[in-house]
């Protein structure tokens, strides 16, 4: 096990699990769990890279500013690294090695396939965290516009289509365009705005005269058709090909040659028709579906594509954050001992309470504490470091726990003679004195109390105060102190 680090001269100790309780049991289940806190450009992230960089020197070459202290020398071969982040932003992480597994994770992970992994965390944080994790198929919505392609081709080639039925539908086709049109050809853009809803109704009608044509295949034809659109722009050929596998009639022949477009209209309405059987619905109207796990196996051998995609996006950010986070630790681990078998893990977390909301943080240290837990199983020891800037996760570390980073570096604090930050309260501790004690700030935003010391600045001035300036104040001391502010000065007032 590591006992301390130093990196460019700070010293960050790994205390062992401190005792609770009667029988002096570790208040953690890893062998130890050390918070970084400290404002943005303090160092956490990269005192925690330069960590798992030096772990690996025996592969990788290790930071020169850094050192470790080991309890034994035998762990140096003997431990293995995982760092996390889901922090999205570029960050240059050293590649994988035999030793160590260096993740970064973002909201796009939610949208690949889901691992037996995943499921497994999932399971264990529903009833923690209170998920509703569901496997979602998105599908491309389909809209007016669809339609409007199918009959603006239809329309184009209205002299060579043999259906009677979209002969009035022409008819009022061609005098919405002659009233859009000046005597002199040029387009009268003034009634464009008002011709659009009759135009939005052709487009209804003529849908739904195709839908009494085609019947119970019109949904999947024409997904099947708006699929196909993207891309270079068809030949004649290959749209009259199509237009004829939608259902409409020529008055002379059409190629019987296959083109691309005509192969990959129907090469996707037999992935649409399976796709329908597994769902469970003929038409597939809707652009969402929650599907069991067997429907996901099977729709993930169909290889929808762009048709459709399987993912956890119907997810909060927060629940989809939790899911990767834990499900890429415990692939890492499993990884790391097929590899070799270790007996030690440093487990390096930054962050990894970003995207949750205070309730969720403060859950948090305790189910990364179960997780902890579970990797003994695996592992003779486990480490945890964590870098936070939640207060709320602070609350969770007694100060022993905790190293207070800032923007100095060794040799500033040598000279300036300044000791190292240590808070008097943390654990179990309220909030504000959390915030003041740990995170080495106060407790009001820079905007509120400006706001606030300026209706402190007009009082002084002998400026008259609405009273809902004062109500707004949530702090009763602040608000009581303004109030009293406020009552004196209309006592020195001489009376006119």
């Amino acid at each position: 096990m590591i006992s301390s680090f130093q990196k460019d001269g700070i010293t960050i100790p790994l205390t062992r699990s401190p005792a609770l309780g009667a029988e002096s049991a570790p208040l953690y289940a890893a062998d130890s769990m050390t918070l970084l806190v400290g404002p943005n450009g303090s160092g956490k992230t990269r005192i925690m890279m330069g960590l798992a960089s030096s772990l690996v020197r025996k592969t990788q070459t290790g930071e020169k500013s850094m050192r470790i202290n080991w309890e034994s020398e035998y762990d140096q071969d003997s431990t293995c690294v995982v760092y996390y982040t889901p922090v999205p932003y570029h960050l240059s992480t050293p590649r994988h090695s035999k030793q160590c597994r260096f993740i970064k994770t973002s909201l796009a992970s939610t949208a690949r396939p889901l691992s037996d992994e995943h499921k497994h965390i999932i399971e264990l944080l529903k009833n923690e965290f209170g998920l509703d994790a569901r496997i979602v198929l998105m599908l491309p919505k389909l809209a007016e516009s669809d339609i409007n392609q199918v009959m603006t081709q239809v329309f184009s080639q209205y002299r060579g289509v043999a259906d009677e039925w979209i002969i009035p539908l022409v008819a009022r086709h061609q005098e919405l365009n002659q009233r859009t049109m000046h005597a002199d050809g040029t387009r009268d853009w003034s009634g464009e705005e008002s011709l659009r809803k009759y135009r939005s109704l052709l487009a209804s009608d003529f849908a739904k005269e195709l839908q009494r044509q085609l019947g119970a295949a019109f949904p999947l034809k024409i997904r099947a058709f708006s699929h196909i659109q993207s891309g270079r722009s068809q030949s004649i050929s290959a749209q009259n090909q199509i237009l004829a596998a939608l259902g409409f009639s020529f008055k002379r022949p059409i190629s019987k040659n296959p083109t691309v477009p005509k192969r990959k209209f129907e090469e996707t309405l037999v992935k649409l028709q399976k796709l329908a059987n597994i769902l469970n619905d003929p038409i597939i109207t809707r652009p969402v579906y929650y599907v069991s796990d067997e429907q996901s196996e099977r729709i993930k051998a169909l290889q929808l594509g762009k048709l459709g995609q399987l993912s956890l996006t119907e997810l909060s950010s927060g629940a989809a954050a939790l899911i990767h986070q834990f499900s890429s630790i415990e692939m890492a681990c499993t990884d790391l001992l097929s590899e070799n078998l270790y007996e030690n893990l440093v487990l390096l977390i930054d962050e990894g309470d970003a995207f949750l909301h205070l309730g969720w943080q403060q859950k948090y240290v305790d189910y990364l504490d179960k997780t902890a837990a579970l990797l003994k199983r695996k592992f003779r020891s486990v480490q945890v470091v964590l870098a936070t800037h939640s207060p709320v996760l602070m609350s969770d570390f007694p100060r022993e726990c905790i190293s207070i980073l800032d923007s100095k570096n060794w040799f500033e604090e040598l000279v300036e003679g300044t000791p190292p930050l240590t808070p008097s309260e943390s654990f179990g501790a309220p909030l504000d004195a959390v915030v003041r004690q740990v995170g080495q700030t106060g407790t009001m935003g820079a905007f509120a109390a400006q706001a606030i010391k300026s209706v402190v600045v007009e009082i002084s001035q002998g400026k008259q105060v609405s009273p809902e300036r004062i109500s707004m104040i949530g702090d009763p001391v602040i608000r009581r102190q303004v109030t009293k502010t406020v009552f004196e000065q209309k006592l020195q007032k001489p009376e006119v």
